[in-house]
């Protein structure tokens, strides 16, 4: 994420013990992770980036789907990198603000969730996620569409997406869109979000004990039910060409 919508010492914090089992256990964060894994399948990758990698947890599902990929992170949160870095040992896991630097590598395959619509100069960010991506590789990005909830500003929403925003600052990176995902109705939008804001986003940072583990995957269960092709919680893959 980008220090445009955070504080630093604000979002390391967070890292402190707020959304580390939220990332691991959360019905989003699962869902995110098990999508992921269908908008890249079929993709043969050597190397993978994930841009804003938190604790690490989507990138060891990647190189569970993806086995021999080298794998990489970075994060803007000092903590977020020292948190992947203890979970993924022997992982390159760098700090970065990736609307403002990139690496000097490229990757197969670079992934970013949940970290652009908190990014003031998301088109920047975009055009170094592409940069980061070999000739011919994947970038794919997901993010929430359609009305924004004063809890997701709350915790740094610069923007819900429009319908075809996001495509549209991909294409103007360099990518060409070749795979879409709109997943989410009903159960998790706009149920679940009209929820969360009703009780202010409470219960979803902090540790999970085993009562809260035990909901998140009922919640979880239930948004298995979700429409695959309608909804706010948008996944988008552009190949550079």
């Amino acid at each position: 994420m980008s220090d445009s919508s955070f504080t630093g010492p604000t979002y390391d914090q967070i890292w402190s013990g707020g959304w580390d089992d939220m990332r691991r256990y959360g019905p989003m964060a699962r869902h995110t992770r098990r999508l992921m894994r269908v908008m890249t399948a079929g993709l043969t990758p050597k190397s993978i980036l994930d841009v804003g990698c938190g604790e690490g947890s989507l990138l060891v599902a990647l190189a569970q789907a993806h086995p021999g990929a080298a794998l990489a992170g970075v994060e803007i949160s000092e903590n977020a990198v020292a948190l992947a870095k203890r979970g993924l040992p022997g992982v390159d896991i760098s700090q970065l603000d990736v609307a403002r630097a990139r690496l000097p590598g490229t990757f197969d395959l670079v992934v970013s969730a949940d970290v652009v619509e908190h990014i003031a100069d998301d088109q920047t960010a975009l055009q170094n996620m592409t940069a980061m991506c070999a000739p011919g590789g994947a970038v794919v990005i997901a993010t929430l569409q359609g009305r924004m909830r004063r809890f997701e500003a709350g915790i740094g929403h610069m923007r819900n997406y429009a319908q075809g925003e996001l495509a549209a600052k991909m294409a103007a990176a360099g990518l060409v869109i070749d795979k879409k995902i709109e997943w989410g109705f009903p159960f998790y939008s706009p149920l679940y979000r009209d929820l969360l804001e009703a009780i202010g986003n409470q219960g979803t940072m902090g540790a999970f004990g085993p009562g809260k583990k035990l909901l998140s995957h009922l919640i979880y269960t239930v948004f298995l039910l979700n429409s695959a092709g309608t909804g706010d919680y948008i996944f988008l893959r552009g190949r550079k060409t």
